[in-house]
């Protein structure tokens, strides 16, 4: 099995461009990353490589402080040589003295590395990726799915710090840096809000890694006076319909495996769970 490391995040995004390409939803987040670092230099906090065996692709993966190092493997074939490469990074992190923040990936790669890596590792998130490419029409609610402005400003302050404390984020509940993250999400245009017709807020959801052919949904919030009312399937439902008209192929969600009832209701407009992915911590 051949490891290879990549001198530039760039370099890792065009030589993997194939794979990246075919599964471009279940990698995300290393091709986030690394786009996130473009132009910059490779070092032990911001490493990327892939494990080859037979000239076939078995594991990619990303590490960029302070977030985890992210393993991808390709959903077909034999799963054995990518948990054996899951191994073996593991085992030469270790040796190599590089450290890392925690491991996210499908719990079929995180186990073997964490094994190999050693030391203590606590569980943060049990997540499915799930995937849409067609909107299914939601039932009608009252009001209407709109660009926040910077009218919202203070309401979504507030339903963020809520959402990250609900969802157990390792995010700051700083109003202050809240405020200043949601005043960019206005700004880039990414965020938006269900109004009532009398002007209150009802939900929220955005748009963050946009990828080539694919975009991700995060941060759906409806605060809990609100809830049980069919606001987050809307809301939603609208975002993504928005995003297909604008040429993407798909939209993309991040859901906690421990919250059936958010599964069903993304399933319920269209969204299919594409595979798993496990959050942990080294402690």
């Amino acid at each position: 099995m051949e490891l290879k490391l990549y001198a530039t995040p760039d370099e890792f995004l065009a030589d993997n461009e194939t794979y990246l390409s075919r599964y471009e939803a279940s990698s995300q987040l290393n091709q986030g990353n690394a786009a996130a670092h473009a132009g910059e230099s490779c070092h032990p906090e911001l490493l990327f490589g892939s494990y080859w065996q037979g000239g076939r692709t078995v594991l990619l993966f990303g590490n960029a402080a302070p977030w985890n190092i992210c393993l991808n493997a390709p959903p077909a074939g034999d799963p054995v040589p990518s948990q054996t490469a899951a191994a073996e990074l593991g085992g030469y992190l270790r040796k190599e003295r590089i450290p890392i923040a925690g491991v996210t990936g499908q719990e079929s790669l995180c186990r073997p590395f964490m094994e190999a890596y050693g030391g203590s590792f606590r569980l943060g998130s049990m997540l499915d990726i799930m995937v849409l490419d067609t909107v299914m029409d939601p039932p009608p609610v009252p009001g209407r799915v709109r660009k926040a402005e910077m009218r919202d400003l203070d309401t979504l302050t507030r339903w963020m710090c809520g959402f990250i404390e609900e969802a157990t984020l390792l995010e700051s509940t700083n109003p202050e840096e809240r405020r200043e993250k949601e005043r960019q999400g206005i700004e880039k245009g990414s965020i938006r809000v269900l109004e009532a017709p009398d002007g209150t807020l009802l939900s929220t959801a955005r748009t963050s890694r946009k990828m080539a052919h694919s975009v991700s949904v995060s941060a759906v919030y409806t605060p809990p006076e609100h809830r049980a009312q069919g606001y987050c399937q809307f809301t939603v439902a609208a975002l993504c319909r928005e995003m297909l008209s604008a040429g993407f192929s798909s939209c993309t969600l991040f859901v906690n495996k421990e919250n059936p009832i958010s599964n069903r209701v993304y399933k319920k407009i269209g969204f299919t769970i594409l595979e798993d992915s496990f959050e942990y911590k080294l402690v």
